[in-house]
């Protein structure tokens, strides 16, 4: 005897009817429940921002060297009073690392009612010349554009370009690594040349590195490598100078070969031709 199929699958269709309906119950249920939790997190966004509770009564600001709390505070588009659960503290920390003074910055709530700063200031180190003039920091990164007050307070490089500085990620060449060698040294306790009494510092691609120093017609000529040796060489000759500087005018000090100063005596030259005279 042959089965009936179409009585069979009319058996199943209410039970199939049911499970649909089930289906659509949970599916619907789900919808409400996200709409009820969006409903609560935007009410208690609202309630957190809003709440006098969160108002700052303290920012604090934290590592400052150049800038003051006041420019920081502006940078950041923030002020007292201002509810800490409604700053934005990515986009406040964007902003503060637009600064060309800040190289690193942080934000942090104090609950209930305080905001934290966290600055780590760019440290220069010279103004390099590569037809504009930039600021570079103690990495050797350029940081921003020089300014009249940067001329004045820090070490000029000369002669070289672009392609030496560590730009975009590329490592520095060799020209501007002996360049950073130098003025790190300058900025070592009891440094012969100190960076502050440091006027310029040109590069001769064929014959190195040359200092201006001193306030005076000086020109010491380094060459390249081996800086620490040729700086205690330098240290015994101005020293010399330094206590016979009534009788020599020193107009160059070549430095090439540590092992054999030459210099160029402007003031043994002067007395023999008055001894002539």
């Amino acid at each position: 005897m042959r089965r009936n199929r179409f009585k069979r699958r009319g058996v199943k269709k209410p039970q199939r009817f049911r499970r649909y309906i089930i289906k659509g119950v949970w599916i619907g249920a789900g919808f409400l429940g996200l709409i009820m939790m969006s409903f609560a997190l935007t009410t208690g966004h609202d309630f957190l921002t809003r709440c006098r509770y969160f108002n700052a009564t303290t920012i604090q600001v934290n590592g400052l060297i150049r800038l003051t709390a006041s420019e920081v505070l502006k940078q950041a588009h923030l002020e007292m009073g201002v509810n800490i659960m409604a700053v934005n503290l990515p986009l406040t920390r964007k902003r503060l690392m637009a600064h060309p003074w800040i190289a690193d910055a942080g934000v942090r709530r104090r609950l209930p009612d305080a905001l934290e700063l966290i600055l780590i200031e760019q440290v220069p180190l010279a103004v390099v010349d590569l037809g504009r003039k930039f600021v570079i920091n103690q990495q050797g990164d350029i940081f921003k554009k020089a300014e009249f007050v940067d001329l004045k307070n820090f070490p000029i490089i000369s002669g070289l370009s672009y392609s030496d500085l560590n730009l975009s990620g590329r490592p520095a060449g060799s020209t501007f690594s002996s360049v950073l060698a130098v003025l790190k040294l300058g900025n070592e306790p009891g440094s012969i040349v100190p960076n502050n009494v440091l006027r310029k510092v040109h590069v001769d691609r064929e014959i190195g590195l040359s200092l201006f120093a001193f306030n005076r017609p000086l020109v010491i000529r380094l060459g390249y490598a081996n800086y620490s040796a040729k700086y205690e060489a330098l240290a015994q000759v101005l020293t010399y100078f330094n206590t016979h500087q009534a009788d020599l005018e020193i107009d160059w000090i070549d430095l090439n070969d540590p092992e054999r100063v030459v210099m160029n005596l402007k003031g043994e030259l002067t007395r023999k031709t008055d001894k002539e005279v």
